[in-house]
């Protein structure tokens, strides 16, 4: 129970002795400035002084008596007075602060209900509170369910109240939006009347009893009085300082004992819920600082519905996330929805219909919300609703988070994962997706025949490296929107690689139609075109597939590699041509792949092998030198020749390991040789091919070096031949490779010399010792007057310049014969002997003396 007070602040004020009379009420109290007056008359003048003495003793025992009861009242009142005007200032305060802190929440249902538990079955002290809007609406109602009307209050008391001694306060109270209602308590202060009539009934009695008693009994008894009054008013007064914890002696069983016990139990009660409340307040305050500090760090707007009325409360973070207008704090539901996009409205009203239904324990919906100046921004709204006892939504609150820049980089990965970055064109994997739905749609209509087509762009490579990246970034968003502007309906194009794009022509009539529009594609990408301030006249090849050619749904992947091996068969032609795809070309490329592993195992268990082809004087037949070339006798396969396998090597980057597996088998036999020739023996000396790839190796020549002085050799005992375009640009590193082989005593030999580029406005700056002619300059010498003078004229050069030449492929006897009148110096070819393994070479050079007369 808590105690409360009754009287008002008038009351207060106009009452400064004693308390009034409630209506109706059986006791009255004389106003207390002044004693009841007394006309003394003595009666018995004619009586003994005895007699006289005792009426006067007894009229002043009496009188003062009298004075000491009405004093006790006085005092009695002035404490009572106080106490109640503290605890209804006390208990005012209190109901205040209850009713503020829970009319801001908007919850005086708890309210009611706290105020229900604690005055259910109060007969004294506060018995009942109303709080009452404005428009007459009681907001809380406690203690007291009989009670239909508020009593209206008049100085204090109601009209017409019984004699259980209630107190009816009312106080006004500000409420939400600054209303002003007001708050009406009752206050039983039966056991104080009680108290205070048993207190006069007693003082009667003892006056009449100590009329008998003397002076100091009567003033001992006042004395007594007076003190518990004071104790008592001493306490009210530390109660209304806020010292809860005051209490006052309990001694005996009197009144004044069981008020004080009375007061101690009302003081105790008081102070407990005084402190529950302020650590609920605290609790409350900390819960709300909480929530806050929360809803501010997650940038988050909050939003409350009222279903029945469709208003909506939002918070200002939530008008500015939701394009609301800022200048309310409520809006319409309507409203809301109508700013939801046309998209994604029917979304957002089955969400919310589901969770107003019961069947999901949350909303939450992803939307474009419209913004004040009309644009739409990726917002995430989240609620939860409050039901009733029927089960039906009352009320709806949650939050509403900006989630347009994480939903914008979601669109932006999902786009990147199936999208070329550079070009903004479908990735291969999007690609391989057209392709599948187009082989499915083909297998479903029975005749929607379609083509993929495999562009290359030739060279880019060297455009990076001359220009830089950026260009040819540049050329690739150039080949990107050529092919884009050439694409028909339908037509889908994809960036595949680096310098490959791939196109999904669909609904084509016939193979020609499609071999048509690749090469229309190919002329019109062939356009000449300005990148990084260039003119260049970039090529391309084109393979096609057919989907005629599948009937799998889902061999996009396949289709596709077909189309790319027949652009590799355009590349090995050496044409920039459109090619369609034929089924060789895919036993060729498996053909090639199993051929690449196998090339691969035979370099590191060493089943190659190196032959050596003699190179002949012309003018004597003896042998000037051996050439040695690499054979691989396949396993399946048999002898492969080495224009199979040569060129595999150079595009897996096995060259440089190839031709170091010749030099290292060149110097072994080199070695074997001279342990096997006789004092005064010449072993010829060994050529070795280098490949124009090798020449990227930065210490090329310091590995080859190392690799003859490993075996212990002269240097001079190697040769090495390079092809003309090696030496084709005079500023490359070959030309600093050569001169460190041949200062370190090595020749240099200039294979298949006039094929290529026409050396002879470089000739002279050649690091090299020979020249060998090509075997097309000889095969032909025979029967074209013109070849064997400009053949004559070549070689003629090449002395003049100090460098020796070297005539290949010589098969008849006249092509040696005109060599030699032309002053050829070397011979080789099937004339002299085919290249020869290692038991032939032992036999020529240390068997039978080799006896063919070249002179004859």
């Amino acid at each position: 129970m808590i105690p409360s007070a009754s009287w008002t602040t008038s009351e207060h004020s106009s009452r400064k002795a004693g308390l009034t009379p409630r209506p109706g009420s059986s006791a009255s109290h004389d106003d207390d400035t002044g004693s009841p007056g007394f006309s003394v008359r003595l009666p018995f003048q004619h009586t003994s002084i005895r007699i006289r003495l005792l009426l006067a003793s007894t009229v002043v025992q009496v009188l003062l008596l009298t004075l000491l009861l009405a004093n006790s009242v006085r005092l009695m009142n002035e404490a009572t007075t106080a106490s109640l005007n503290t605890l209804t200032n006390q208990n005012a305060t209190m109901l205040h602060a209850m009713a503020v802190a829970y009319g801001n929440q908007g919850d005086f249902g708890a309210l009611q209900d706290l105020l229900g538990e604690l005055l259910s079955e109060a007969d004294e002290g506060l018995v009942y509170v109303r709080i009452v809007a404005p428009d007459g609406r009681v907001l809380v109602s406690a203690g007291l369910p009989e009670m239909k009307q508020l009593p209206q209050v008049y100085n204090g008391a109601a009209k017409g109240s019984s004699s259980d001694a209630l107190f009816h306060v009312r106080r006004p109270l500000l409420l939400e939006r600054n209303a002003v209602g007001f708050v009406q308590f009752g206050v039983s202060v039966s056991v104080l009347d009680s108290a205070r009539r048993a207190i006069t009934e007693q003082g009667a009695a003892i006056a009449l009893a100590e009329i008998l008693l003397t002076f100091v009994l009567l003033s001992g008894i006042g004395y007594l009085l007076t003190r518990n009054l004071t104790r008592l008013l001493a306490g009210s007064e530390a109660i209304a300082e806020g010292k809860l914890d005051h209490r006052l002696p309990e001694e005996g069983h009197d009144e004044l004992a069981r008020l004080a016990r009375r007061f101690n139990v009302m003081a105790a009660n008081l102070q407990d819920r005084i402190g529950e409340l302020q650590h609920t307040a605290e609790r409350l305050k900390a819960s709300e600082q909480r929530y806050e500090l929360a809803i501010q760090g997650a940038n988050d707007g909050l939003w409350d519905w009222d279903i029945s009325s469709g208003q909506v409360y939002c918070s200002p973070r939530c008008c500015e996330i939701a394009g609301l207008k800022a200048d309310s704090s409520y809006h319409a539901a309507r409203d809301i929805i109508a700013g939801v996009h046309p998209d994604d409205a029917h979304n957002y009203r089955s969400t919310m219909i589901e969770h107003l239904k019961g069947f999901s324990a949350q909303f939450k919906c992803e939307y474009r919300a419209r913004q004040l100046d009309g644009s739409y921004r990726w917002v995430m709204k989240r609620g939860v609703a409050l039901r009733g006892a029927d089960g039906r939504a009352f009320r709806m609150a949650g939050s509403i988070g900006d989630v347009h820049m994480h939903k914008q980089a979601e669109v932006r990965l999902q786009f990147d994962a199936l999208h070329d970055r550079l070009t903004e064109l479908p990735n291969r994997a999007l690609f391989l997706e057209h392709v599948n739905s187009a082989l499915g749609q083909q297998l479903r209509t029975d005749g929607q025949e379609f083509a993929v087509l495999a562009i290359n762009l030739q060279r880019f490579r060297l455009v990076n490296d001359s220009f830089g990246h950026s260009a040819g970034d540049e050329l690739l968003r150039h080949v990107a929107h050529t092919i884009c502007d050439t694409l028909r309906q339908g037509d889908i194009a994809a960036r595949v690689g680096g310098d490959q794009f791939a196109l999904l022509l669909n609904c084509i009539e016939n193979p020609a139609e499609a071999l048509r529009l690749g090469e229309v594609l190919r002329e019109k990408l062939a356009t000449p075109t300005t990148v990084a301030g260039q003119v260049l006249y970039p090529k391309y090849r084109i393979g096609i597939a057919l989907s005629m050619d599948y009937e799998d749904p889902e061999c996009a992947d396949t289709m596709l590699r077909d189309a790319d091996n027949a652009l590799q068969r355009t590349r090995e032609r050496g044409e920039d041509s459109v090619a369609i795809f034929h089924a060789s070309m895919h036993a060729q490329a498996l053909q090639s792949l199993r051929l690449e592993g196998d090339l691969r195992t035979a370099l590191r268990d060493g089943d190659l092998t190196v032959h050596f082809q003699p190179i002949v004087a012309l003018n004597d037949g003896s042998i000037g030198s051996f050439e040695a070339l690499v054979r691989w006798r396949h396993p399946t396969q048999g002898m492969l020749p080495p224009n199979l396998f040569i060129p595999l090597a150079e595009t897996l980057g096995l060259i440089h390991e190839l031709d170091m597996f010749v030099l290292t088998r060149a110097c072994e036999r080199i070695l074997d040789w001279q342990g096997r020739a006789d004092a005064g023996t010449t072993v010829p000396k060994v050529s070795v091919n280098l490949s124009a790839t090798q020449f990227s190796r930065p210490d090329l020549a310091g590995e080859i070096i190392a690799e003859i002085a490993r075996h212990g050799l002269p240097n001079d005992m190697l040769r090495f031949e390079v092809t003309e375009s090696v030496l084709a640009q005079p500023d490359g590193p070959a030309a600093d490779i050569l001169q460190r082989l041949r200062g370190a005593g090595m020749s240099v030999l200039i294979d298949d010399f006039g094929t290529g580029y026409s050396a002879l406005s470089y000739l002279h700056t050649i690091p090299c010792d020979l020249v060998k002619l090509d075997g097309s300059f000889v095969r032909s010498l025979e029967h074209d007057e013109r070849l064997r003078t400009i053949v004559a004229r070549s070689i003629e050069l090449a002395h003049d310049l100090g460098m020796c030449v070297v005539a290949e492929c010589i098969e008849t006897r006249q092509q040696a014969d005109l060599l030699r009148a032309m002053g050829c110096d070397y011979g080789q070819g099937y004339l002299f002997a085919r290249p020869l393994d290692d038991a032939g070479v032992e036999h020529l050079l240390f068997g039978p003396r080799f006896t063919q007369e070249v002179t004859a």
